[in-house]
């Protein structure tokens, strides 16, 4: 064989290595993308059971308050990072903050490291005078941000707000405000109007039919 057919062999070796390279690079991003969103939905899936077993506590926690003082309320937010519910001779110091994790014995973090958010009807916190069939609620789930309410006038809602944090979105903007507006939709990342938040609401039916059932409201 000649010197110049011994470096065109080489030539070609070169060449197809570098072929093989670009297909397995391919290959490989091709199976970390779909592995990338298997994990992203688990995390999504856990931090859905995670507000379950915490729309759970609450109803413990309004149970417990009932029988401990004749009066029955829920929570107030915790305003300060420690974990407790922070209030002030029986009043909740703000409507809306963190989760008081610590007061109820759950997580502190859904699965991206951020607290959890809960708002609550201050009337229903108030444990100088805990709440009746009749006390009002002012919190309202929508669809989307100025769309239906598929929630109307709930006690409380806890929200993660997901993989992205607070958004900028209409809709993740909407659940980042601090009023008694809230949005649950389906996840997207529809440029401009991405949504991953995580939210779940304690309707006040299942709340009173507890209450009742425990014989701690008429």
């Amino acid at each position: 064989m000649t010197r110049h057919s011994t470096y065109q062999s080489q030539g070609f070796s070169l060449i197809e290595m570098a072929v093989v390279l670009v297909i397995v690079g391919l290959l490989v991003t091709g199976l970390l993308l779909p592995l990338s969103a298997q994990i992203d939905q688990r995390n999504y899936n856990e931090t859905q059971r995670e507000l379950s077993d915490m729309r759970e506590a609450l109803l413990g926690y309004a149970l417990s308050s009932a029988a401990a003082d004749g009066n029955p309320h829920l929570p107030c937010p915790d305003t300060n990072g420690d974990g407790f519910e922070d209030r002030v001779a029986g009043a909740c110091v703000n409507a809306v903050a963190s989760i008081p994790w610590a007061t109820l014995g759950i997580g502190r973090f859904d699965r991206w490291g951020n607290r959890y958010i809960y708002r609550v009807t201050l009337a229903f916190a108030n444990s100088n005078v805990g709440f009746n069939l009749g006390t009002i609620r002012d919190n309202q789930v929508l669809d989307a941000a100025g769309g239906p309410v598929i929630a109307a006038n709930v006690p409380a809602v806890i929200l993660s707000k997901g993989k992205t944090g607070a958004g900028a979105g209409a809709n993740e903007l909407e659940n980042s405000d601090g009023d008694t507006i809230f949005v649950d939709r389906t996840q997207t990342n529809a440029v401009g109007n991405a949504y991953d938040d995580a939210i779940v609401w304690l309707p006040s039916a299942i709340l009173f039919n507890r209450m009742v059932a425990a014989g701690r409201l008429p």
